[in-house]
C-alpha cells in the first residue's frame, strides 16, 4: 500500500510539472504573465480587433502606406471581434499545442498576413501572423516580446472565417 502511494504521489507530481511546465512555456512565449492574461480571456479585452496587412517581400509591393503597423502596410479596415471568435481565440493561443520550436528554422522571411490588436486598461498587445513560415509575433510598446512558430488548423480556420472574402486568406492550406 506505501509503495503504491508514493508511486501515485510520484506519478502525480510528474504530471503536475509537465502541466506546469507548459503553462510557463506559453507565458513566456505570448510575452509574460501580464500578456498571457489578456490574451487568455480576451471576452474581457476593451479592444480586440483583427486586420490584413500587407505580406508581400520588400520591394514587391506597389501598396503606398497610409497606414502601417510594425512596418507592415496595412490594408483592411479594422475588423472588430466578436465574442464567439474572442473564446475561439483565446483558446487556440493558450493551447500549448499551437506553439513549437521547428527542428530545422524554416528559411523564410517573416511577412505577416493578419494582424490581431487586443486591449485592455493597461495594455495594448499586437499579434502578427505570417502565415508562410508559420510564426507568431507578439508586440508591446512596439517592441517584439514573445515569438514562436505555430502550426494551428484552427488558426487558420479562424482567420479564414474572419475575412470570407479574401481570395489569398481563403486559399491558406489547413
Amino acid at each position: 500500500m506505501k509503495s503504491f502511494l508514493s508511486q501515485s504521489i510520484f506519478v502525480f507530481l510528474l504530471l503536475f510539472g509537465i502541466a506546469s511546465c507548459n503553462s510557463g512555456k506559453v507565458e513566456a512565449l505570448v510575452g509574460g504573465d501580464k500578456v498571457y492574461a489578456l490574451v487568455a480571456d480576451l471576452s474581457k479585452a476593451t479592444t480586440c480587433e483583427v486586420f490584413r496587412v500587407d505580406d508581400s517581400y520588400p520591394g514587391e509591393s506597389k501598396l503606398t502606406a497610409d497606414k502601417d503597423l510594425h512596418g507592415f502596410t496595412i490594408l483592411s479596415q479594422v475588423i472588430p471581434m466578436e465574442d464567439a471568435s474572442r473564446k475561439s481565440l483565446s483558446r487556440i493561443l493558450t493551447e500549448s499545442k499551437t506553439y513549437f520550436p521547428p527542428p530545422v528554422p524554416p528559411d523564410c522571411s517573416f511577412l505577416p498576413g493578419i494582424a490581431f490588436r487586443f486591449a485592455d486598461g493597461s495594455i495594448k498587445v499586437d499579434l502578427l501572423v505570417c502565415f508562410s513560415c508559420g510564426e507568431l509575433r507578439y508586440y508591446l510598446d512596439g517592441k517584439v516580446i514573445g515569438e514562436s512558430f505555430f502550426e494551428s488548423q484552427k488558426l487558420r480556420s479562424l482567420v479564414k472565417k474572419l475575412f470570407p472574402n479574401d481570395k489569398k486568406i481563403q486559399s491558406l492550406k489547413n
